[in-house]
């Protein structure tokens, strides 16, 4: 499980290229394949959440996202009617090919749409602002990422490092079978058991999942409420 800390790149890398067999990796692809270890993980505490969200001033139907987004979970838009006077309302996905040609102004419809495209979003109000709830990968003072620091992902990390380093040289035959085969095993094995011990915080966490699963009335309107009581109790009252 996620302890909430974090150790740098720079101590992984460091043990990775004292490896005799790496001794000609560099630092960038090192942190290269890094990245893409993180990636391929995709446990929800490798990110980071953005605190606190980015806001996009949208002009046009339009704005630009950030750059350093990697997941995104969550957008409200601020929508600026034809009065000057301005509405929160949670954006949904666009599903109409021409949301954007029906525009958005004072009779705007509670289910603001959006798109996103090359880092661009285009949304179905013209005017207003949009705040984005994302993920980044966290990185130290001098720019290498932050890894959770569970040790099934240091060496998951570890060991996806050396296996793309050394997968083309094993393929030319200028690594054994024997050194690669246990590089593989090791990368396979500490991938998917940082995946799973990182989906969880703790018995607390646990706690806020089981009570957005276990529920007995289905809330359908926790989406425009930006699922801010998900992870509560359910109480229900029996009136005789």
């Amino acid at each position: 499980m996620y302890n909430g800390t974090n150790v740098s790149l720079k101590t992984i890398l460091w043990k990775v290229m004292n490896n005799p067999l790496a001794s000609d990796l560099s630092y960038e692809l090192a942190a290269e394949y890094a990245v893409e270890a993180l990636r391929l993980v995709g446990a929800p505490f490798v990110l980071e959440p953005k605190d606190p969200p980015s806001t996009i001033n949208i002009v046009n139907y339009k704005g630009a996202m950030p750059l350093d987004i990697i997941e995104l979970t969550g957008l409200k838009g601020i929508i600026e009617t034809e009065d000057e006077t301005f509405y929160e309302v949670a954006l949904t996905y666009a599903t109409d090919s021409f949301h954007q040609s029906a525009g958005c102004d004072s009779n705007c419809p509670t289910e603001a749409t959006y798109t996103v495209n090359n880092g661009v979003i285009k949304t179905s109000f013209q005017t207003g602002r949009v705040q984005v709830s994302y993920r980044a990968l966290p990185v130290d003072e001098d720019g290498f990422p932050l890894i959770p620091n569970n040790q099934k992902m240091i060496l998951a990390v570890e060991y996806y490092i050396l296996y793309k380093f050394l997968e083309p040289l094993w393929i030319i035959g200028k690594i054994s079978d024997k050194a690669f085969n246990h590089i593989s095993q090791q990368k396979h094995w500490y991938m998917g058991a940082a995946g799973s011990d990182l989906k969880l915080a703790g018995y607390d966490h646990i706690e806020a999942v089981m009570n957005t699963i276990n529920r007995l009335i289905v809330d359908s309107d926790a989406h425009r409420r930006f699922f801010r009581n998900s992870g509560q109790k359910e109480r229900l009252k029996r009136f005789n």
